[in-house]
């Protein structure tokens, strides 16, 4: 269950972002997905949700994890909170068997790749708006 701290850390910065955070789907059809079939890591604090990470480690045939979300709040950013939740997915991930992970992450967003570039992270695909990037694990 994704806890309500969570979901308004998530709906929160759809709001900053005008609607650009999670794109191309129902914002409520997203958390519902999410609910059901995503692992959730988080770090919280003093009662409120500081960053979070929402990923799939379900495709054993490929081996492939896939990181769907990384947030941190504006408040918390720059304290190497996704940097540390992107690490626990990498190594769960690997404790469990898989070979690799992806995600994608828009152009726009600078801070992140660059935090994914610096973690290891390879780029896959080059997309429209967004880049596919994968790490062997």
């Amino acid at each position: 269950m994704i806890s309500d701290s969570i979901k308004s850390l998530i709906i929160d910065e759809q709001s900053r972002q005008a609607g650009l955070f999670v794109e191309h789907v129902d914002l409520d059809e997203y958390l519902d997905k999410l609910e059901a079939r995503a692992e959730i890591l988080a770090d919280s604090a003093e009662g409120r949700c500081r960053g979070v990470v929402a990923f799939y480690c379900n495709d054993h045939a490929t081996r492939q994890a896939y990181i769907t979300l990384v947030l941190v709040d504006p408040r918390d950013r720059g304290m190497g909170i996704g940097r540390s939740l992107v690490g626990d997915v990498l190594e769960l991930a690997k404790q469990r068997g898989f070979a690799s992970c992806r995600l994608e992450v828009t152009k726009r967003n600078e801070a992140a790749r660059a935090m994914y570039d610096s973690l290891g992270f390879r780029l896959v695909e080059d997309r429209q708006d967004r880049q596919l990037m994968e790490i062997g694990l």
